[in-house]
């Protein structure tokens, strides 16, 4: 056997010093193959605007590159688009605007824009640069919007539509009253109420084949999901006996079966945002002081990050937390926090 490998090898040797110029040739064609299948893998790959929590959140901020793009406040408004670099040392304004709910693709944001004159909201686009902005649906509701792929999802009169990235074929998806969702694959996961009931569901990305998955306790409330592995996670609460509100972290499989409560994670959440690598949310025990928390899916890690008198609507991008806070004379303002809870600015 030994004999024979070793044959091959001085053939393999002769072969290509006796053809050097064909196997270069050879070997360059594999390279260019092999690069095409990379470069087709990353085009093919689902391109999404935002997390879904973050637009759950109002959509404060969005990481693309080494720029986080934020809403900018004033006098406890929206006034703009600004964008910092991911190290929090350089800022600079990107559009003018009542603008929120930010999603970013291939060098666009989509947003909500109100329009103080129509008092309306508007789904628009403009570039990263604060130029070219067009009007894709007018007089939505104000609500989560997503972007996947080449699709922006948003509400109108309480329906869930999508219309493509370049404001053709506007689709209504559904009348139920969702009030939150999530889009995996070619599925999107949701959580809506009927006749006083909650129910996660599911439905293809055209509004077709909607299927019941579970269904709330009647003691029971669903504020929140997120779909990784292969599971569904979802976080639930209900009264205790001092009436205020647990919330309990659950998981099952994506039919609805297999169903298993993981832990508590905490009592009075007010805010939640289920990320892919934790559950970042902030608690209250007098509704005025706050303190913003993450814990791992699998119910361990629960860390502090920042107690702080006030923090709302938190989204969370790479490195940071970014959320609705406010200054000593109480004015609203834009804060980030560092994860690890070590650095802080105002934006």
């Amino acid at each position: 056997m030994k004999e024979k490998v070793m044959n091959f090898l001085k053939l393999a040797k002769q072969f290509i010093l006796t053809n050097k110029s064909l196997v270069m040739k050879m070997i360059a064609v594999i390279i260019v193959i092999i690069a095409i299948i990379v470069i087709a893998s990353s085009l093919n790959g689902t391109k999404v605007g935002n997390a879904a929590s973050n637009s759950h959140n109002l959509g404060l901020a969005v990481q693309d590159g080494s720029w986080i793009y934020y809403v900018a406040v004033d006098d406890d408004e929206p006034v703009g688009i600004y964008k910092v670099k991911n190290n929090g040392k350089k800022t600079e304004k990107v559009a003018d605007g009542y603008m929120y709910n930010l999603n970013i693709v291939d060098n666009y944001i989509y947003c909500l824009e109100y329009n103080e004159d129509e008092e309306r909201n508007d789904l628009i686009k403009i570039k990263t640069n604060g130029k070219n902005k067009e009007t894709l649906a007018r007089d939505i509701d104000e609500n989560q919007i997503m972007l996947v792929d080449k699709w922006v999802y948003y509400y109108k009169d309480n329906s869930l539509y999508r219309v493509k990235t370049s404001g053709t074929d506007r689709e209504k998806l559904s009348d139920r009253e969702i009030e939150y969702y999530q889009i995996d694959g070619n599925w999107i996961y949701y959580i809506y109420e009927n006749e006083d009931s909650q129910y996660i569901a599911k439905m293809k990305l055209d509004g077709e084949d909607s299927i019941r998955i579970a269904k709330a306790d009647s003691s029971m409330q669903y504020e929140a999901l997120c779909v990784k592995g292969g599971k569904i996670y979802y976080i639930a609460s209900k009264n205790n006996d001092s009436y205020d509100r647990d919330y309990y972290l659950y998981k099952m499989n994506k039919k609805g079966n297999n169903t298993e409560q993981i832990c508590k994670i905490d009592t009075n959440i007010q805010y939640i945002n289920m990320q892919e690598d934790a559950i970042y949310y902030t608690v209250t025990e007098d509704y005025e002081d706050s303190t913003i928390k993450y814990i791992k899916y699998n119910g361990t890690d629960k860390t502090t990050i920042k107690k702080t008198e006030y923090a709302t609507n938190i989204n969370v991008v790479k490195d940071w937390v970014i959320f609705l806070g406010m200054d000593d004379d109480y004015n609203s303002l834009m804060k980030m926090i560092s994860i690890d809870g070590e650095e802080e600015k105002d934006l």
